[in-house]
């Protein structure tokens, strides 16, 4: 079952800001941007980011390709 668009949104938003939060504090502890790409709880919510991320791109696709089959859908019911 497929999430809202709204839905994907606020969890994006919510991702982005734990990412922004827990940048913060490795800033506190010195661990440069280069690194934490190694630090594991970091990764783990990038991660998190990225799916819900992948999730609203193939939301988008699928939004397309409803949209291209309405309009399909109307030209052909015009045409007749």
């Amino acid at each position: 079952m497929s999430l809202r668009r709204a839905q994907l949104e606020r969890q994006l938003q919510n991702a982005e800001t734990a990412i922004a939060d827990y940048s913060k504090v490795l800033d506190e502890q010195n661990v440069p941007a280069e690194a934490r790409k190694k630090h594991p709880k970091w990764r783990q919510i990038n991660a998190q980011k990225t799916q819900v991320q992948n999730r609203l791109n193939s939301l988008k696709k699928i939004e397309d390709r409803e949209a291209e089959i309405k309009a399909a859908a109307s030209a052909d019911a015009t045409d007749e």
